[in-house]
């Protein structure tokens, strides 16, 4: 068993609470005073199937990337919270402060894309130049084989062709799509672009690979830091909350 204070402070040098936002919920979402941890599981969003995945594996704390509580509570009457408390687990996050850290989650997206040469342009957006030009078609294919991805969503109203300047955002970057207007970028790759937001991209691609998916390559990365303290820990198997029918 491992110090949970040591388990904590090692997410917390990686990735320092002062870069969360303020709207933002990071840290401790259920902290039941373990001393000592005995072993961890690492997810993207707390849910029944990750909770049942604690339980059955004897995980005590939970670490993941989207906060379980945003919103105050005046009663506790949440089936999954008493459920984690009921077993004994904690449950910790780590969000915007992950996501603005060096080594973030987008930097682990575009890790496994294998995109280099990045300049963080925004708190969130890197962008990559690549020494060569590349058909948007082939950046696709790349992306799809990488990701393991049947398909993506893409918004092209320029038919842009020819790409160079790749602006990445992991997790749902509809919202910078005007502040890229700025920026010398050919595509911007990121998740969870709504209608609207589509409807306002001129001048380059937008490829909307999935807010799920986009974020997915950081939970090794959790593991990894998480692994450093000696404790056992593992990751979540997850699946998108809906099918395609």
């Amino acid at each position: 068993m491992i110090k949970t204070d040591y388990i904590i402070s090692k997410i917390e040098k990686y990735a320092s609470l002062d870069l969360a936002e303020n709207w933002d919920n990071s840290g401790w979402q259920i902290d039941l005073g373990h001393d000592y941890t005995n072993k961890v599981l690492v997810a993207l969003s707390f849910t029944k199937e990750v909770l049942e995945q604690a339980i059955t594996n004897d995980c005590d704390l939970i670490v993941t990337h989207h906060p379980l509580i945003f919103e105050p509570i005046k009663k506790i009457n949440n089936p999954l919270i008493n459920e984690a408390i009921k077993n004994n687990i904690c449950v910790y996050c780590a969000h915007t402060n992950l996501d603005k850290t060096y080594g973030s989650t987008t930097d682990a997206l575009c890790g496994v894309l294998g995109l280099q040469n990045l300049v963080t342009v925004e708190d969130y957006i890197k962008i990559s130049h690549l020494k060569d030009e590349l058909a948007l078609e082939q950046l696709i294919e790349n992306i799809k084989q990488s990701l393991g991805l049947e398909s993506v969503k893409l918004i092209n109203p320029d038919n842009v062709t020819i790409v160079k300047n790749i602006a990445i955002c992991a997790g749902g970057g509809g919202s910078f799509v005007n502040k890229l207007k700025n920026y010398d970028v050919d595509v911007f790759i990121t998740g969870d672009i709504k209608f609207h937001k589509a409807l306002e991209v001129d001048s380059f691609a937008v490829i909307d690979i999935g807010h799920f998916e986009s974020e997915l390559p950081v939970l090794p990365l959790i593991q990894g830091l998480i692994s450093k303290t000696k404790v056992d820990v593992m990751i979540a198997k997850e699946e998108k909350p809906w099918v395609m029918v």
